[in-house]
């Protein structure tokens, strides 16, 4: 994890990923506004505890942090000592923090300390094995009645033929994944444009919806709900204009997933017909 990390998300930058235009790129535009919305909506309630976990340089920490009043808390994690310094530069509330840290290592955390956990962009810039520790911290520090909620790329977006000039991967990496038999922890690598006309390298580890729900379960949480997201040629025309458009993708590109303790279903806190199963596997 640190590897990708520090490539992605170190001095040089940092403008890319702290300010209102900047962050107006793809998976900003169709992930992360409809996601904040939710947690706005659905979710988070006056005086919650959230911890976001790959925190960044703290632009969706800080919407997060608007939404819980005064008497709310949210700790930004993140690995990049970079990142995490230019959060704290930028991002200043009465209820909000951030602190350096490893997601896939034990949190300096107690138990059923969060209300909610939320993560923007992070599950898939994590190896299978990350993934799984990650997820079991989650479960371990998120209180009975809690959601944990996350923005990761769509386990079927590179099975579209897309082209866009906004958003775009390393076409040998995308063959490499289209050719192989296993498609597992495949790094493809890529380049995410934003309004303002500067560019972010990217990087998806593929992971599978199966290898997803199964290190979910295996955490001891359940998939409370889900949503597929898309990116339309509307939105796409009046960021970017019709000429960045070369074909469309006939598959959603990012996923929501909103998460629960497995223990909660029986006392009567979430769902019980999404348990941990595995329905889909594609």
């Amino acid at each position: 994890m640190s590897v990708i990390v520090n490539r992605l998300y170190n001095i040089q930058s940092i403008d890319q990923w702290q300010h209102d235009r900047t962050m107006l790129h793809s998976s900003g535009i169709w992930g992360r506004e409809p996601v904040l919305q939710y947690l706005a909506d659905e979710v988070i309630r006056t005086g919650d505890v959230v911890v976001d976990l790959g925190a960044g340089a703290g632009y969706p920490t800080l919407q997060v942090a608007a939404m819980l009043g005064a008497t709310g808390n949210v700790i930004g994690i993140d690995l990049s000592e970079a990142m995490i310094a230019s959060a704290r530069r930028h991002c200043h509330a009465g209820n909000l923090s951030f602190r350096l840290g490893d997601i896939s290592q034990p949190l300096e955390l107690v138990d059923e300390y969060a209300d909610v956990v939320t993560g923007f962009m992070v599950l898939h810039n994590l190896r299978q094995a990350e993934m799984c520790r990650t997820l079991t911290e989650v479960e371990r520090i998120l209180k009975p009645s809690g959601r944990a909620v996350f923005l990761t790329m769509h386990p079927d977006a590179f099975e579209s033929q897309w082209d866009l000039q906004f958003l775009s991967y390393d076409l040998s990496a995308l063959t490499r994944y289209r050719d192989a038999t296993d498609k597992e922890d495949i790094e493809i690598a890529g380049y995410a444009r934003n309004i303002s006309g500067g560019k972010n390298a990217i990087m998806t580890v593929y992971h599978s919806r199966r290898t997803v729900l199964e290190a979910v379960c295996g955490a001891g949480l359940m998939l409370a709900e889900e949503r597929d997201l898309w990116i339309d040629r509307e939105t796409a025309t009046r960021m970017f204009g019709i000429g960045s458009i070369g074909r469309m993708p006939n598959t959603p590109t990012y996923w929501m997933l909103v998460l629960a303790k497995s223990a909660a279903a029986m006392n009567g806190h979430a769902d019980t017909t999404h348990s941990c199963v595995i329905w889909d596997v594609r």
